[in-house]
């Protein structure tokens, strides 16, 4: 058997391992700290204590407020949307109080562009985070649904390209790239599928090990030209 289809069937399966161990359920232990409680109510889903619950299901025309305390005055509190376990400002303020709120929220101004969302929040002694779902909504109809998708179907097209080509510095290069892409468009879709949680950092081996897929995939579907009347 060719070595290098060897090595790559190997990095397949490396790469089907790692997603198992990604892929495991959203829910995990919550994290509220200090003493400090949270709730917050959605008007069609009802209310939810978020200072236990670590997921919560919403649905498209929601409109959610959210509210905490703590046993100390707070002098700052921020929200942070996560992605591959990278926090994305949403909110900050300032102040000198031991409780707080947040909204009103349309679900249906969100999830347009996304249908799971990992929230985190922290102040001067509390920090917390959840898991909002939006149950009534397709992973592709969401902006990150159909950008994963293409994103992924792109990356295999060029995968499948670069291992017809001459194993050039070049072609690596390029392979690495395609496997970049189509590594976060995996990502993407499983965050999507509510199978990755947003908020794990692991998420990011996806599109590593993408791109050292597509560093060992260029050449090894090449076959060298055979000139007219040369014997093989």
């Amino acid at each position: 058997m060719n070595r290098r289809a060897v090595v790559v069937r190997a990095s397949c399966a490396w790469l089907i391992v790692l997603i198992s161990l990604m892929v495991a359920p959203v829910a995990g232990q919550a994290r509220v700290s200090s003493g400090c409680t949270a709730t917050a109510s959605a008007s069609k889903s009802g209310a939810i204590d978020l200072t236990t619950a670590t997921v919560w299901h919403v649905k498209d025309a929601d409109v959610i407020n959210g509210s905490g305390n703590a046993p100390t005055a707070q002098k700052s509190a921020q929200l942070k949307v996560l992605l591959f376990g990278i926090g994305l400002p949403l909110l900050d303020r300032q102040g000198n109080s031991p409780s707080g709120s947040a909204g009103p929220y349309l679900i249906a101004d969100y999830d347009r562009y996304t249908r799971v969302l990992s929230v985190a929040g922290t102040s001067t002694t509390c920090d917390g985070s959840i898991l909002v779902i939006v149950d009534d909504v397709a992973p592709l109809a969401t902006w990150a649904g159909i950008l994963g998708l293409i994103a992924l179907l792109l990356g295999l097209i060029g995968l499948v390209a670069t291992s017809l080509q001459f194993p050039s510095g070049s072609a690596r290069v390029v392979g690495m790239v395609v496997g970049l892409v189509g590594g976060l468009g995996l990502g993407l879709l499983l965050q999507q599928g509510a199978i990755l949680d947003p908020a794990n950092i692991f998420g990011l081996l996806l599109p590593a090990g993408g791109a050292l897929l597509g560093l060992i995939v260029p050449g090894v579907l090449h076959r060298p030209r055979v000139a007219a009347g040369e014997r093989l």
